[in-house]
């Protein structure tokens, strides 16, 4: 910002001093330089505001744990209540999973059954809100990390590449109560050649 405000002082400057050489009858009136504009401080919005940047560091700390397979540390954020929501509907059709032990253990089988040998995630751009008015389809208020990002998978030999946006909702505790996932899950059930979300369906 400095840059660019010191090159118009600077003009001015010389051009005040050119005048002076040039008639000198006539006194150098000072100029007054008008700061460039800010972005105002005071922007705000009634339905939430900024969350501590923290969110964002236990959301991608989390992700972490699930993309290396470490579903024991991945249990350790999450609260005992949470839901896991798939993107394969809307808020009332979309597959889910209720309770730690049966995400955990769903994720486990998962590993196991899909071929999937790893996950390489990056370019995480995090948006952690405090939703302070209460939102619509029966979201949760309260503290989230909106986050999206790229996920490389090698699934049975075979590369995957996805952009994922993961919702993760906190509770009083910091631990994660709710995952909504938005990404395009066709990729992945053309390379694993089934769709290992009809496992769920059946059970219910």
């Amino acid at each position: 910002m400095k840059k660019y405000m010191f090159f118009p002082l600077a003009a001015l400057l010389t051009a005040a001093l050119f005048a002076a050489g040039c008639n000198t009858a006539t006194p150098v009136k000072e100029e007054t330089v008008t700061p460039a504009a800010t972005v105002s401080t005071a922007v705000t919005n009634p339905n939430f505001s900024i969350a501590p940047v923290e969110y964002a560091d236990l959301s991608e700390k989390a992700m972490g744990h699930f993309a290396k397979f470490e579903y024991d540390a991945w249990a350790d954020m999450l609260a005992d209540n949470v839901v896991y929501a798939f993107p394969d509907g809307d808020v009332d059709t979309r597959t889910k999973l209720e309770g730690k032990a049966a995400v955990v253990a769903w994720w486990k089988s998962w590993k196991e059954k899909s071929g999937t040998e790893s996950m390489t995630l990056s370019e995480f751009n995090h948006f952690p809100l405090n939703v302070t008015a209460q939102p619509k389809g029966g979201a949760l208020m309260g503290n989230y990390d909106f986050c999206y990002f790229s996920n490389k998978m090698m699934v049975a030999g075979k590369p995957v590449a996805l952009r994922m946006n993961f919702i993760a909702h906190f509770n009083a505790d910091k631990k994660i109560d709710r995952y909504t996932t938005y990404y395009d899950r066709s990729a992945i059930i053309k390379t694993m050649g089934k769709n290992m979300l009809e496992e769920i369906k059946v059970k219910k």
